[in-house]
Formats: C-alpha cells, structure tokens, sequence
C-alpha cells in the first residue's frame, strides 16, 4: 500500500515538475508568435490620424487662388467655372435608363453649354442612347480617354481598377477643363450656377468624408492639384480610402477654406431610404443633386419591390411609387 501511494507521490510530482518546465515553453512560443505577426503584418498608414504635410501644401503655393474667399465666391458674383457638365463612361458602351435619366436631368436643370462623355469605348448604342441623340437641343461631346494603369507609379488594383481609376480621371478632367463632375447616377435637381463663383464646390457631410459624386471646380482649383497629390501614396485595397478619406484627412481637415462645403443638398449622404422605400418624400426638389446609388439598389430596396421593378427602365417606371419613380419621370418624359 505505501509503495503504490509512494509511486503516485512520484507520477503526481514529476507531471508537475513538466508542467513547470513547460510554461516557460510555451510563454517563448507565444512571445514568438506576436513577433511574427507583427514582422509579417504590412506597414499601413495610421488611419486615425495624418499629419500635416507642409511640402504637400507648398505645391500651391504660387496659385492665383490664394486668398480667395471660398464661403462668398467673387466680389460682383461672376462666374468663374465655366457651364460645363461632364459624365465618365470607361467600359461601358450600352447607356442604361437611369444614366439617360441624369443625362436628361443635368440638361434640363443646368442647361450647360455642353454635355462630355468622357469614354474608352468605341461608341454608344442602346434605345437610351438613341433617346439622349434624339432629345431637342441636346448636344452630347464625346472625347476619347485612356484608362490609365498607374498612378504616380503604383499599379491601381485589380479588384476596384475601374473605379480608383476612374477617380483619378476625374481629377485630371476638371484639372484641363473645369466645369461641374456628375457620377453617372448623380441626379441633378436643380442648377448649380449659385456654386459656379467658387474655386471649388462639394459634398461633405457632417462627421464624414467628401463625396465625389457631385463636383463642381474652377481648372486651377488648389484642391484638385492637392487631391491628386495625396495619390502619391496609394492604397490598392482600401475601396474609398484615396478618393474621399485620405483627402478629406490630409487636406480638407487643415484647410477647409480650399473649398465650398455643401453639407446636405449635394445629396451625397446616402438616400437609399428615401429614394427607394418611400412614398411622398417631396424633400427632394429642394435638394440640388441627389445621389442615386443605383448600383446598390438590389439590396437597399426591398424585396417586393425588386421582385416588381427589378431593372427599372421607360416602361415600368410609370407604375414605381417610390420617389425615384417621381423623379425619372420628371425628366424622361
């Protein structure tokens, strides 16, 4: 009986003298792996906070702008960005209904002298494009653009490539042109000559980041040269982080004054609710754009009414309740 209790004393005390040897064992192990992950995990920028970049802001610094008073516009009201309203189309050669809709918004609330669409494909075709060729006293300039594949010369990514690249392209055509940016399903309420006396009028939304679906911009614009600069360093996949975020973080935070700031009518805020599940918001005629996300309308709408109306187009707008059915029908028609 003693020798059996004196060889489980002995199991008992050598399983805790391994227990013991092992705890160092497995701190080091645990000590090793943070390291790793921490060698291994990619450098990011610091998200929550850009400093200020005085060799940012030296790029403008023999701009005429300087000065300018961007929250009164010109002393005598002139206006300054030219009445042009221009539309980017890369890879896509058939217009849609709703892009005919804010074509013919645009040139029914703005009457820009000219309409661009700035375009890769060889032409346009489809019933909407031939609706747009045939509307009286619509006038429609297509200029040719190339998708770039680099950006200061980093590769854009492949998973949002038309889009990052598309941002870019913007930029750069109110840097030669000027005028006013509209996304292809930015609906256009009202016009916007009010904001043609700025450098540079946009959507930015209390507590968040610019919108770049409405844009309206003198050429030499200080934020375009600076918005382009901040691309200096990219990242390929963050879907909204260099168009809106980093801009806003880097720029826009030090120095508001570079711009015109719209906080709610540019209707950049997200308005899926009232666009797409209500009846009567009769809000949105004193909006002067609105932005239609209509490549999330398959899940922000709801399933009645995608099972009805699930590609809206010329003929079953006639019967959608919701507000957007108002407002296409407003223009189309």
């Amino acid at each position: 009986m003693f020798q059996v209790t004196k060889k489980k004393m002995a199991s008992v005390l050598q399983w805790k003298l391994h227990r013991l040897c092992s705890v160092p064992r497995l701190i080091i192990l645990v000590v090793v792996i943070i390291v790793l992950i921490l060698l291994l995990k990619p450098t990011e920028v610091d998200y929550g906070f850009l400093p200020y970049k005085q060799e940012l802001f030296d790029t403008v610094a023999n701009s005429p702008f300087n000065g300018f008073n961007n929250e009164t516009g010109t002393q005598d009201g002139e206006y300054i960005v030219p009445n042009i309203v221009h539309f980017l189309f890369f890879d896509i050669s058939e217009i849609s209904f709703v892009d005919a809709v804010c074509v013919l918004a645009a040139f029914k609330n703005q009457r820009p002298e000219k309409i661009y669409f700035h375009t890769n494909v060889a032409e346009f075709k489809g019933p909407y494009w031939e609706k747009l060729e045939n509307t009286p006293g619509l006038t429609i300039t297509v200029r040719k653009v190339a998708l770039p594949d680099t950006i200061f010369g980093q590769k854009f990514s492949s998973s949002y490539y038309r889009w990052h690249a598309g941002d870019v392209v913007r930029i750069k055509i109110l840097m030669e042109y000027g005028g006013i940016f509209l996304d292809n399903d930015s609906y256009l309420v009202r016009s916007l000559d009010e904001f043609r006396k700025f450098e540079m009028t946009l959507g930015w939304p209390e507590g968040q980041y610019l919108g770049t679906q409405v844009l309206v911009a003198h050429k030499d614009a200080r934020f375009l040269r600076l918005w382009l600069e901040t691309y200096r360093q990219y990242y390929p996949n963050r879907w909204y982080f260099n168009a809106g975020e980093k801009p806003t973080r880097e720029v826009l935070w030090f120095k508001p004054e570079l711009v015109h700031r719209v906080k709610v009518l540019f209707g950049v805020q997200g308005l899926s609710e009232e666009l797409y599940r209500t009846e009567g918001w009769y809000e949105w005629r004193r909006f002067y754009a609105v932005h239609l996300l209509i490549r999330h309308r398959w899940y922000l709408d709801s399933l009645w009414n995608m099972f009805w109306w699930p590609r809206l187009n010329e003929n079953n707008i006639l019967d959608y309740p919701k507000t957007f059915g108002e407002m296409a029908r407003d223009v189309y028609f």
